[in-house]
């Protein structure tokens, strides 16, 4: 059975969430769910974040649990062809456990699908590049927000990409050990079945090439954790064995 993870969830401190999203509610919210081990993961995109960030750490270990919670943070890309606000001593300093990142913008003021799909591809690549980074966030997002605000069209489904590139992904996860995100939130929940079925025939090919994947729900409110189980429901059509999913090999800050 596939592995009742999520280690991509946001919390209020900060300001991407809303106020639902403290760490111990939310613990007891997805332990109901069926979570058997979970993540805290809020945005670091600049350095004067950084000190918000051990507010969520101090409130995981108070927090009263008996599921193995860990400390981690999603990193987005300072600008096009830049790279994260992270190092060896952030994320010593810091206590974080692991990193997940990846790509939040088309970077792009004018809607070119060939671009945004260079584009995408390109910084996707440099997270299996980057060796601090444990797992690349929900490949084939796009901002609603970014789209609607640029007047771009519906880029449609990730069965645009051309399987050359999906491949090519796959060959560098694999080779530099990053684990791919199957995100609930960003990637299933609210979209169509042709949508779905194109973003299972994508994760099959990853699967084919060996990838290892990282279960999430990428919540930013309580009523959210119904998403982690659109992740989980769609990994179990992969058919992989439990080692095929990611984890951190840290012992976790709380629960056993």
């Amino acid at each position: 059975m596939t592995p009742r993870h999520d280690f991509h969830i946001h919390t209020k401190y900060l300001g991407c969430a809303n106020e639902t999203m403290e760490v111990q509610p939310v613990i007891d919210a997805w332990r109901a769910a069926g979570v058997t081990c979970m993540g805290f993961t809020d945005h670091l995109n600049r350095a004067d974040q950084l000190t918000s960030h051990r507010r969520i750490l101090a409130d995981i270990r108070a927090a009263a649990t008996d599921i193995p919670v860990h400390f981690g943070v999603e990193l987005n890309f300072t600008g096009p062809d830049e790279g994260f606000v992270w190092s060896p001593d952030i994320k010593g300093e810091y206590g974080f456990q692991y990193a997940i990142g990846g790509i939040h913008s088309t970077y792009l003021e004018q809607f070119d699908a060939g671009k945004v799909i260079e584009i995408q591809h390109r910084h996707h690549l440099a997270v299996c590049a980057n060796g601090l980074v444990d797992a690349l966030v929900h490949p084939w997002w796009f901002s609603t927000h970014e789209f609607r605000q640029k007047g771009f069209p519906d880029f449609g489904t990730v069965g645009r990409v051309p399987e050359k590139l999906t491949r090519e992904l796959a060959a560098a996860a694999v080779e530099t050990d990053t684990a791919i995100e199957i995100n609930g939130g960003a990637n299933i929940q609210g979209r169509s079945e042709d949508y779905r079925s194109a973003y299972l025939d994508y994760l099959s090919i990853l699967a084919e090439e060996g990838v290892t994947f990282l279960l999430a729900s990428d919540a930013h409110a309580i009523g959210h954790a119904g998403w982690l189980t659109l992740a989980w429901e769609m990994a179990e059509k992969l058919h992989l064995p439990e080692d095929r999913f990611w984890r951190p090999s840290s012992r976790p800050i709380a629960g056993d």
